[in-house]
């Protein structure tokens, strides 16, 4: 494989104060993310007593434009200035999720406005996943990547604790519709403060464009052909999809068969989201100890293992087994996530990294929506805490696709960025 030509890459320098701004706008972004992702289902479940498809359908509608629209997304933030994606995403969101408050306050919200808001917000975060990965390596150097994305899911983590002790207590305080309203203060601050960095950065040239669906399946090919993405990215749609199926579930399962109030649900993903600051903190120095091939192993296959107990709660002192479960997978995605997305990152040329980013969030979280309708599936045909199970087995078995590709004999990734276009053109001509 031959090096890209210069103008492929980024420039190898850190912009003074972006990651900053970045970091702070993930807060607040993050922040209201989780508060959201409490209060939507249990705005369908509590406030309009739907039944746990229809949770389901809520939730899908969510995600379901990764599926729909998420390789054409990374073409379009490939040919755009991410910054400006970013902040036209931050502000639409929040436009989008004050609906719900304003109509339950007017007496007028339904499920069906509750689906189309969903969609909506899904569609935008969608664009602001694709560009936020891609916008990364724009502001940091390269040497920097694995320490910014672990601050990076450090403020994730954190924003995990918060998030659903606050939204619990917001929700049993002022009802789940008007504790959007917070979410949607965090989407604007996000927004204002990506809107303040001075990157310099500038959108693809006209005259290296191709067709839009030529570049969409470059994206595609480049993550198929390539050995070392493709078992990766396997792994996570893997995952995704059934822990989309047991955490959905889950959240029905202890708001409405075991009848535990918002506040406690809140507590126990608090306590779980410990295990996620808890590698953050540690993940830096896991990676440098174990190598970051070794580490993304044993973080997917340690993570999914645990999930299982979320299957055995009780309405006694076994509540807790949400909190361990939860504890365990995220301590185990952290490790996972920042070496796999680092490793991405570094290895895919710049010119080609929104293209491949959203091919993986077109598997990967397109996932999602699958899940969501699957668990609500196995509910209605089995019983809530059956797809509950059925999704933690599933969650724990993503990680043979690690240890059964090439993947299994590197304990240390490769650190050059590669043009792996070629490659994928070979490979489709085959």
């Amino acid at each position: 494989m031959t090096a890209p030509p210069e103008s492929a890459s980024p420039p190898d320098r850190t912009i003074p104060g972006a990651f900053g701004r970045l970091l702070a706008a993930s807060a607040f972004s993050l922040l209201g993310f989780r508060i959201m992702a409490l209060a939507m289902p249990l705005v369908a479940v509590v406030a309009l007593e739907a039944s746990a498809f229809m949770v389901s359908v809520v939730a899908a509608a969510q995600t379901v434009a990764f599926l729909l629209f998420g390789l054409p997304a990374g073409a379009l933030v490939d040919r755009l200035r991410r910054r400006h994606v970013l902040v036209f995403c931050d502000f639409g969101r929040a436009v989008a999720l004050a609906f719900v408050p304003i109509a339950w306050w007017s007496g007028v919200l339904s499920i069906s406005h509750l689906i189309v808001v969903a969609f909506t917000i899904g569609v935008l975060t969608m664009l602001f996943d694709v560009a936020d990965q891609t916008y990364l390596p724009e502001i940091v150097s390269s040497d920097r990547l694995i320490r910014s994305n672990s601050r990076l899911v450090m403020v994730d983590q954190v924003t995990g604790i918060a998030g659903p002790g606050v939204g619990g207590l917001l929700i049993q305080a002022i009802s789940a519709p008007f504790t959007l309203i917070v979410t949607c203060l965090g989407y604007l601050w996000s927004g204002t403060l990506l809107a303040g960095i001075k990157d310099g950065s500038r959108p693809r040239p006209r005259a290296g464009r191709r067709a839009f669906g030529k570049e969409i399946a470059e994206g595609v090919r480049a993550v198929m052909a390539d050995p070392l993405l493709r078992p990766i990215v396997f792994c996570s749609t893997t995952q995704t999809l059934f822990w989309s199926v047991a955490f959905l579930m889950l959240l029905v399962l202890l708001a409405d068969e075991l009848a535990v109030n918002a506040a406690t649900i809140g507590l126990l993903l608090t306590l779980g989201s410990l295990g996620g600051v808890l590698a953050s903190l540690l993940v830096n120095r896991l990676i440098a100890v174990l190598g970051d091939g070794r580490a993304m192993r044993l973080g997917v296959a340690i993570g999914g293992l645990c999930t299982i107990l979320a299957a055995l709660t009780q309405p006694d002192w076994r509540l807790l087994l949400v909190s361990v479960a939860s504890f365990g997978l995220g301590f185990g995605l952290v490790v996972y996530n920042v070496a796999q997305v680092s490793f991405r990152q570094r290895r895919v040329p710049s010119h080609l990294l929104g293209r491949v980013n959203a091919t993986v969030r077109f598997f990967a979280w397109g996932a999602r929506p699958i899940g969501s309708l699957l668990g609500g599936t196995l509910a209605a045909l089995l019983s809530v805490r059956h797809a509950v199970f059925i999704g933690a087995i599933g969650t724990s078995l993503a990680a043979l696709w690690l240890y059964l590709s090439p993947l299994r004999h590197m304990d240390v990734l490769p650190v050059n960025r590669v043009n792996i276009e070629p490659q994928a053109k070979e490979a489709g001509s085959k």
